[in-house]
């Protein structure tokens, strides 16, 4: 804790100090040593002291604990404002060494005053003081409150900060720390910002495809449990008759999920464009994500590629939860794991398989966030609700698929505050569009 500077001690003039000295001979003689407390602060204010030698502390007391106001300094008068009005101690005073004091009753001070108009006016002047310093104070501290509500804090204000008045030394400086907490906050708040935006940004825009393409329908939705996340998802064409989706889940939440995420979506879409065989990509990336992998990231993740000529969708599942294959007649197949997570182990060696589309089927993609959402009773979403609910929304177009499932999955959750990140890809093969026949000469 800053502690306040020394008030200058009070200046009186010859006739005050005699008088006061008079008084002496018959005053309580008072005793302190280093610590001892004079007065407390409520107390009645029925006597004024006369600090002879030493020094003393005074402070507030609060329920937060002592605040230190000011240090004086022998010889002067302490407690005689309070006195004259006749109000309760407005704060406690301690001996910072030893002190000699002597203590004069309220009537004999009010007698003084009479007889010395000088005490007054300097007990006037120390009360002015006291409210213009107070006035700054609050005008300070209310603008620096407004700026901070505005997010317009700068650094004019933290240097006046820096040079309080005496008495508001402890004040300042606490205000101080706070200012600079708040401010440093919202700056990693604005950064998280722009990285969650930067992160959504990044994210493929299903719009683009389904107005380009009539032959597939897709859409997509991650919401990360912070800012920023591990979960992602990914689409794009790889000519005219392919197209790859992706969904992956990266250990951990926060920033470092989030770069590792956009490292294995960089990889996949590279080497999905580059190679074009699901088993390639997939084994590339993990020996890639293997190298010099210190920090032990890893992702599930699924990559396919569906033909759109004859509806055969070949995959590799690393991993990941199992997607679900939703026809318009039958129940939900899920398609399991072919291989381990990305970027633990460089020997593993990940298989690809196929499965074929009829038009109006539809591949619906989550991240574990979705199966293990928590209930207040500490039950998870679970594999048979995922699977009842797309069944249950099966002719919805995807992009009413999609928020259905979020929908069931917060009304599952309830109040419970999300815990992962949760992500979700719904794909649908459209039947193709008969080419017009040639009209003849």
């Amino acid at each position: 804790m800053t502690a306040p500077d020394k008030e200058p001690a009070e200046i009186m003039n010859s006739a005050t100090r005699v008088a006061i000295e008079k008084l002496l001979p018959t005053a309580r003689t008072i005793e302190l040593r280093s610590g001892d407390m004079l007065v407390r602060q409520g107390d009645a204010s029925d006597s004024g002291f006369f600090l002879a030698e030493g020094a003393v502390q005074v402070f507030a007391e609060t329920a937060y604990g002592a605040t230190p106001l000011a240090t004086l300094e022998a010889p002067r008068l302490i407690g005689e404002i309070g006195a004259f009005a006749g109000l309760p101690r407005t704060a406690s005073i301690k001996a910072t060494t030893a002190s000699r004091l002597y203590e004069i009753d309220r009537s004999e001070l009010i007698e003084l005053g009479r007889q010395s108009p000088d005490l007054l006016l300097a007990a006037l002047e120390q009360l002015g003081r006291q409210i213009a310093t107070v006035n700054e104070a609050l005008a300070l501290y209310a603008n620096a409150l407004a700026a901070l509500e505005r997010r317009e804090f700068d650094s004019r204000i933290l240097a006046d900060l820096d040079d309080p008045p005496p008495a508001l030394a402890t004040f300042a400086a606490a205000f101080h720390r706070f200012a600079t907490e708040i401010t440093g906050k919202r700056r990693r708040e604005d950064e998280m910002a722009s990285a969650a935006f930067i992160q959504q940004s990044l994210l493929p825009k299903e719009a683009t495809i389904n107005r380009l393409r009539q032959d597939v329908e897709i859409a997509a939705r991650v919401r990360p449990a912070r800012d920023v996340g591990g979960d992602f998802c990914d689409f794009f064409i790889l000519d005219d008759d392919r197209i790859a989706v992706t969904i992956g889940d990266v250990c951990g939440k926060g920033t470092p999920a989030s770069l590792f995420a956009s490292i294995v979506v960089t990889l996949l879409r590279t080497l999905g464009r580059d190679q074009g065989d699901v088993a390639t990509v997939v084994n590339r990336a993990n020996l890639l994500l293997c190298e010099d992998n210190d920090a032990s990231m890893f992702a599930t993740v699924f990559f396919g590629v569906l033909d759109l000529r004859d509806g055969v969708m070949t995959y590799a599942n690393c991993g990941h939860v199992a997607p679900a294959h939703l026809s318009q007649t039958g129940h939900a197949v899920r398609l399991k794991a072919t291989g381990a997570a990305l970027g633990i182990d460089a020997a593993c060696v990940a298989k690809a398989t196929s499965r074929r589309f009829e038009p109006g089927d539809k591949l619906i993609l989550v991240t574990d966030g979705v199966t293990e959402a928590m209930n207040a009773a500490k039950e998870e979403f679970g594999e048979r609700r995922f699977v009842a609910t797309v069944e249950t929304v099966r002719q919805a177009p995807s992009r009413v698929l999609v928020s259905q499932l979020f929908a069931a999955v917060d009304a599952f959750a309830e109040s419970e505050e999300q815990s992962d990140d949760i992500g979700c890809l719904v794909i649908e093969r459209k039947r193709r569009k008969a080419l017009p026949e040639p009209v003849g000469d």
